[in-house]
């Protein structure tokens, strides 16, 4: 079970050396599972799975679709409500996602978190894990609600992607910097 981390607003994400944007590995032309995002939104920051068939993407689940991270060009909603934070996809009537395909060795930094609830009793002892990422590694893979869901074990299906820093994102919330160890 995972427990989605409290953050104020919606997932943000920022690319630090991602290899997709120089190579090409980009989706932007399937809109969200009209089933998965009826009450869900698109947030970037997000692993979800890429069905090219059907044209959609969905909560990834499991390893029979490629699984990309979203990180859609931010626009304004509401002019009173500006920043990163109150950006997101409300799915078939908006623009259709960005998504890029991970490969070993790319670097990003999102809060788009969940933790293994059965591993960290809260967001405190999940912090506290934080704070001893030089001698205990931690690892994010896919969850079902699309955030990176981070444990103490590499994941088994999906992405395998080290969390190496704990830092902040432009608004001063926490953030996981991340490295893709396997795709």
């Amino acid at each position: 079970m995972a427990t989605r981390l409290v953050i104020d607003g919606y997932g943000q994400v920022e690319l630090n050396n991602v290899a997709f944007r120089r190579d090409g590995r980009i989706e932007a032309q399937c809109k969200p599972d009209e089933t998965d995002f009826s009450d869900a939104v698109v947030e970037n920051g997000m692993l979800l799975a890429v069905d090219n068939v059907a044209r959609t993407v969905k909560f990834a689940t499991d390893s029979s679709l490629p699984v990309a991270l979203v990180y859609s060009a931010e626009h304004m909603y509401d002019e009173r409500k500006p920043g990163l934070k109150n950006f997101y996809l409300k799915g078939k009537d908006d623009f259709l996602p960005r998504l890029g395909y991970l490969a070993v060795g790319d670097k990003y930094t999102t809060n788009c978190i969940a933790y293994d609830s059965s591993e960290f009793a809260n967001d405190s002892a999940f912090e506290s894990a934080l704070e001893a990422l030089d001698s205990t590694p931690l690892w994010a893979g896919i969850d079902a609600s699309g955030a990176h869901k981070v444990s103490a074990t590499a994941p088994t299906v999906g992405p395998k992607i080290r969390v190496i820093k704990k830092t902040t994102m432009p608004d001063g919330t926490l953030g996981l910097k991340m490295q893709v160890y396997v795709d």
